[in-house]
């Protein structure tokens, strides 16, 4: 590259680049993981295609390329596209000069060498000839239906080739103006590659003058004024008073063009009747076939500078695969991805040296980095590429123009021109998940199947999804609008749902609907449907509020907006530090909370959307399964409530004991109930001392709430491990007898615990003492069980661990409590499964450092993330670790990895392997009398009650989710 090169940009196009990255010291840990580094070596084997096929392809796009060559020059009417045609409002179209393409090349990553199984789809460009066009088709759509009608000629030509007969249409970007022919090559029984052609029309720079393709151009016709000015132009002279005029509104429009370039002038402001609107999309989706060559020799000098940037690029490939929800057409792909690589080349932030590993980290981390695109990214490129006889557009006119800016390096054309803000959000966000991945393999950990091998679906990306029908607009009028309805439809869906959510969405994400084209001549373009999927994530901190507060009182213009978005739901309020602002409170109970989100979007959309429209939302829809029978919707609330309330009296009133021969110094739940992650608390028993907990209803028995004490020290323990239980039995008995006299509790005392009556429920009390840990030691040395103090132990450190996360998450208590529901459904709670191992693999699915996607903030989707690591982790081959604190040194996790390979080569692997901090060797809690047949069943049903979620919330069905995945 040049010492300077800003100087090969246009004098108009000022050097703003994203700020370099500057933290990439952690690319040299990421040198620390050779076994990384051995599993990326491993994945390149298995997705890059083999020599042979590799043969096959070139032997395949030679014979495409020879028929193509054989075409004949002619004049072609336009029925062979008709219904395509009519789409573009081009059915009046005349006779099409047929040339045959001045060139076929292979373009993309099958020009590099840089394919992903499974799926090989070879680019092959096929150059329409200059002589094809006349001057003025870049104008309303009549380049795009001569290049469609001159496709649809080479498709029936190539049908009559055996080997291309099988053909699909479709559509780049879901772009209903740019189709293009996939080719499906029927090959020889013995052959095993299987792989598809794109074949995509392209022209030459010089085919249209750039100029009239800037951002500011009109090149759309409105249709209300379409024919008006087509006869106004045709009758009007070029010379005497009218053609002055002419001359004036000519002379106007060069102005705006040049205001516009400048960065003068405001595109959203809507021009008169007669004037062509700005059009900038359709302009780049000429500009996009004109650039193609460029693309293409940047692409190749890249990876010629760094050879390792092909297998770098197919890492990238597969990582977004698995990390882009459903593909979608506002996303970013392979192409842009591959571009932005060819940026940092250029910056000289990749180089030779650095292996796959580091060049994707790199990669990865300018996505991350939120400075890259939020001026905009411009490349630069040589003086053979970069030089134009025009001037190019402004920085500021496309940043005024497009969402996402992304210019290549001839200055014109926005690579980004499709790609949405919240697209760009989502992947900024998904590639620094993936980066601290990456870091946190050189500390041991195994995250390659999360980066590479996980896949994710909207259900396990979003917190929230509302299925939205919307009435179908009238027509597409791709002829008139440089953005069809559909998503202008779109497009205000996602402006009404992220108002109404405010500070609690994180995203939203509207999945663009696709439409389609099976046939040019007989069905043209197919509308999409007229549901659209919404999709939201959370602040877990903030989507439980119930209230929203908006403008002062005094601010009367923001007031009026915020009553005209919230309607009657508006109201004024004096909040406690006596401000006196709209406001907008949603009432709803305890038991409701976890749905406020959706009430706020069904309410939103139901006040904005047209007549006709309807919203499916899902957050409640397995509430039923946490409901006794016969009981209100917050009964379970009521009665958590009070047995949190009992569990405190009592604890206070044990503290304050003083004729006790060992003081209880403090307390530590130990149940379910207390961490709020049951599926169903204790009622109150009038027998207790309770009344009835909203349910009219006596419970036939009490589940004991289980409680530790922790005793203050003592020398005078005894050193038998026999005695020490005795001692400790009789100060149960004291404590007992101490309880009935002082508060007249009724307390019963065994040798293990002693359990208490009180405010209508049964808990249970352990002691502990400072001795506790020593002679659990010795009985283990005695006995193949673990002791009572020992389970104690484990017990506690585990509900100071989960305890601390339902604080953190608000939406963790109800999922847990979902999951250990569908545990015991489905016959594997208790003995088999504990509710501990439940909660832990709970625990690792809302771990942030987890995945390449945040944690869940509904309970819904912590349910669903549980189902999906459940049934995705390789259990019998490799430990899961809950790691709340990142505490974990390499080492440690490595003596994990030795302890697990030791007990598989035993043969004493049975169940969950759950290993944390405090037990590395993973054998308190999964290594239960689950066999691992057993654990292969649950594994299972994780993996099709997630495929019943999947089905079941799109489709609506009309039977109940509950009865279908809890039974």
């Amino acid at each position: 590259m040049a010492d300077n090169p800003a100087s090969r940009l246009p004098a108009t196009a000022a050097v703003a680049h994203a700020p370099p990255v500057t933290s990439l010291h952690p690319v040299d840990r990421a040198m620390e993981s050779p076994l990384l580094q051995l599993e990326v070596d491993a994945l390149l084997s298995e997705t890059s295609p083999l020599p042979e096929e590799v043969a096959v392809f070139e032997g395949v796009v030679e014979r495409l390329k020879q028929a193509l060559l054989q075409l004949k020059s002619g004049q072609v009417g336009p029925e062979q596209a008709e219904a395509y045609l009519d789409s573009l409002g081009l059915s009046g179209m005349g006779s099409f000069p047929f040339h045959p393409p001045t060139g076929v090349t292979i373009t993309g990553s099958s020009a590099q060498q840089s394919l992903a199984k499974p799926n090989l789809v070879i680019d092959v460009a096929v150059t329409i000839p200059k002589a094809c066009f006349y001057e003025k088709d870049h104008l309303d759509c009549k380049y795009h239906g001569k290049r469609a009608l001159w496709l649809t000629i080479v498709a029936g030509h190539l049908k009559k080739h055996a080997v291309f007969k099988q053909q699909e249409w479709l559509l780049l970007n879901n772009d209903a103006r740019k189709p293009a022919l996939l080719l499906k090559p029927l090959l020889n029984s013995g052959s095993s590659a299987t792989f598809s052609i794109r074949l995509i029309p392209t022209i030459t720079q010089d085919t249209f003058p750039l100029a009239k393709h800037t951002p500011h151009r009109g090149n759309l016709r409105p249709a209300t004024a379409a024919a008006r000015s087509a006869t106004a132009a045709a009758a009007v002279p070029a010379s005497g008073v009218k053609g002055q005029k002419k001359r004036k509104r000519a002379d106007a429009d060069a102005d705006a063009d040049q205001a516009f370039i400048q960065g003068k002038c405001d595109v959203t402001v809507e021009p008169r009747a007669a004037v062509r609107l700005p059009t900038p999309h359709y302009n780049t989706s000429i500009l996009a076939d004109m650039m193609v060559d460029d693309h293409q020799q940047a692409l190749q000098s890249a990876i010629d500078a760094i050879p390792k940037l092909c297998e770098t690029l197919v890492l990238l490939k597969v990582w977004m695969r698995k990390h882009d929800p459903s593909n979608l057409a506002d996303g970013f792909g392979g192409f842009l991805v591959s571009m932005f690589a060819v940026h940092l080349v250029q910056q000289n932030r990749l180089n030779h040296a650095m292996s796959h590993v580091q060049l994707l980290r790199t990669i990865l981390h300018g996505l991350a980095d939120p400075r890259t695109f939020s001026q905009g990214l411009f490349m630069q490129w040589g003086e053979s590429q970069g030089s134009r006889a025009a001037t190019a557009p402004s920085q500021q006119a496309m940043r005024k123009a497009f969402e996402v800016v992304f210019v290549d390096g001839s200055g014109w054309c926005n690579l980004a021109a499709h790609v949405s803000r919240s697209a760009l959000k989502q992947l900024q966000g998904c590639a620094k998940r993936s980066v601290s991945l990456l870091d946190r393999a050189a500390a041991g950990q195994h995250t390659f199947d999360p980066l590479f091998l996980t896949k994710q679906s909207p259900l396990t990306t979003y917190d929230y999804l509302f299925h939205v029908s919307i009435p179908q607009p009238q027509a597409a009028q791709l002829q008139t609008q440089d953005v069809p309805r559909w998503v202008q439809a779109e497009k205000k869906l996602l402006g009404i749902v992220k108002q109404a959510l405010g500070p609690r969405a994180v995203l939203v994400r509207v999945h663009q609907r696709r439409h389609s084209m099976s046939s040019p001549k007989k069905v043209g373009i197919t509308p999409p449907g007229n549901t659209i999927l919404v999709g939201v994530q959370v602040d877990p901190a903030a989507a439980l509020q119930i209230r929203d507060m908006g403008p002062p009182a005094d601010d009367v213009q923001a007031a009026a907006k915020f009553r005209q978005f919230w309607g009657d739901k508006a109201e004024l309020r004096r909040f406690q530090d006596g401000n006196i602002a709209e406001a907008v409170v949603w009432e709803c109970g305890p038991a409701e909370r976890h749905s406020v989100v959706d009430r706020i979007v069904t309410y939103a959309l139901g006040r904005h959307l047209p007549a006709g429209s309807a919203v499916s939302r899902h957050a409640d829809c397995l509430d039923s399964v946490l409901q006794s029978k016969h009981a209100e919707a917050n009964a379970q609330i009521q009665a958590s409530r009070q047995l949190d309330a009992a569990v405190d009296r009592l604890s206070k009133q044990i503290r304050g004991l003083t004729n006790l021969t060992l003081k209880v110094v403090s307390t530590q739940p130990l149940s379910s109930t207390s961490r709020h992650t049951a599926p169903f608390y204790p009622l109150p028993h009038p027998l207790a001392g309770g009344g009835p907990a909203g349910t009219g209803r006596i419970p036939r028995c009490l589940e004991a709430t289980e409680l530790m004490l922790q005793l203050e020290g003592s020398g005078k323990w005894a050193d038998d491990p026999e005695a020490f239980r005795k001692m400790k039995a009789a100060l149960g008995v004291q404590l007992a007898q101490v309880l009935e006299t002082s508060f007249g509790l009724d307390a019963e005392a065994s040798e293990d615990y002693v359990d208490v009556l009180t405010d209508g429920f049964a808990i249970r009390l352990f002691l502990f003492s400072n001795r506790d840990e020593v002679m659990a030691a010795r009985a283990d040395k005695e006995s193949n069980q673990p002791s009572v103090s020992k389970v104690l132990s484990q017990r506690a450190q585990h509900h100071g661990l989960v305890s601390g996360l339902t604080g953190q998450n608000a939406a963790f208590s109800m999922a847990a409590r979902l999951a250990v529901r569908w545990v015991a459904a489905h016959m594997m709670a208790g003995t088999h499964l504990p509710v501990e191992a439940v909660e832990l693999i709970m625990t690792a699915a809302f771990l942030p450092a987890s995945a390449a996607v945040p944690p869940p903030g509904s309970p819904l989707a912590g349910f669903v993330r549980f189902l999906h690591l459940l049934s995705q982790h390789p259990w019998g081959d490799r430990p899961l670790v809950v790691d709340t604190s990142a505490e974990l040194t390499p080492a440690q996790h490595k003596d994990i990895d030795r302890r697990f390979d030791a007990a598989k080569a035993k043969g004493q692997l049975r169940g969950f392997t759950i290993c944390t901090p405090t037990d590395l060797g993973g054998s308190a809690w999964g290594q239960s009398s689950m066999s691992a047949g057993m654990r292969q069943r649950l594994v299972k049903l994780a993996g099709r009650s997630l495929q019943v979620l999947q089905v079941y919330l799109p489709a609506q069905c009309s039977e109940p989710l509950s009865a279908t995945l809890m039974h």
